[in-house]
């Protein structure tokens, strides 16, 4: 099927994501095209796009067709996936935390609508041995305006490393992904295996930004922190419990976490706060 640009939605130094339109079923899809063709960018490229085509979940993005080799007149690789109207899970706390300086996300339709679907999404990709590694609120989507729906998008940086490659990139000074702030500090350091428990510490900082406006202390080199607030002090409704799950989720030790995404979603669906 033949398709028509109608807009960018958004651009950037890797790449650019159209919204556009198939000729024949007048229905709206997001292309997405790989503008910087290093060697370093197109295998993440490739990397997303195998891991898109091997998972299928509710909250995880769908791609529909690719084309490595790309299109004339420039042959840039590109794929087609659905298109996510609500835009992103940042814009929509933009827009509440500019427009009310003591906006906080209600808890149980934080939980119900953005927390425990990411968990499903995860738990799918996990038992695949794959790991997002690059979760933030730019990367989670609304599937509409009405925002009642999310899907995790923006797979080039999901796979399992073990800690020699991780090791290595780190001491070659190479970028081993992740985002400031919301990566986790063995990750972002290159100390140990990448599993689950990485992908819940970068969840757990979504969470308590979600419910107290801010992000916690960022940690140094030497897994140094200030003392984290709980959540509570900023958002009086959540309970102890709920506190000492999301203060567990970002803990810098990956061993003080919950292990698995699996105990992580066990531990939230029996939280009052996710009934209260």
């Amino acid at each position: 099927m033949k398709y028509n640009i109608i807009r960018p939605i958004n651009s950037g130094a890797f790449g650019t994501v159209f919204e556009i339109e198939g000729e024949r079923d007048k229905r709206r899809y997001a292309l997405k095209e790989l503008k910087n063709l290093d060697s370093i960018n197109r295998d993440r490229f490739e990397r997303e796009i195998k891991i898109l085509s091997e998972l299928s979940h509710p909250n995880i993005v769908k791609i529909l067709q690719w084309n490595l080799g790309g299109e004339p007149p420039n042959f840039s690789p590109y794929y087609i996936m659905e298109y996510l109207a609500g835009g992103s899970l940042r814009q929509h706390m933009d827009e509440r935390f500019d427009s009310n300086d003591k906006y906080v996300f209600e808890r149980k339709w934080t939980i119900n609508r953005v927390i425990l679907p990411i968990c499903n999404a995860l738990a799918q990709a996990h038992s695949s041995d794959i790991y997002h590694r690059d979760l933030k609120p730019d990367n989670i989507m609304y599937t509409d305006r009405n925002r009642a729906e999310i899907k995790v998008t923006d797979w080039g940086l999901g796979k399992d490393i073990n800690r020699e490659s991780l090791a290595l990139t780190a001491a070659a000074g190479g970028d081993i992904g992740g985002t400031p702030g919301y990566c986790s500090p063995e990750q972002w350091f290159g100390l140990g295996n990448i599993n689950s428990r990485t992908d819940i510490f970068s969840l757990g900082i979504i969470f308590y930004e979600m419910m107290t406006r801010k992000r916690p202390p960022t940690y140094d080199n030497k897994m140094n922190r200030e003392l984290v607030p709980p959540p509570s002090k900023f958002h009086k409704t959540i309970s102890q419990k709920l506190d000492q799950c999301i203060l567990k989720m970002i803990d810098i030790k990956p061993e003080n976490r919950q292990q698995s995404i699996w105990d992580l979603s066990s531990e939230i669906e029996t939280l009052p706060d996710n009934y209260a």
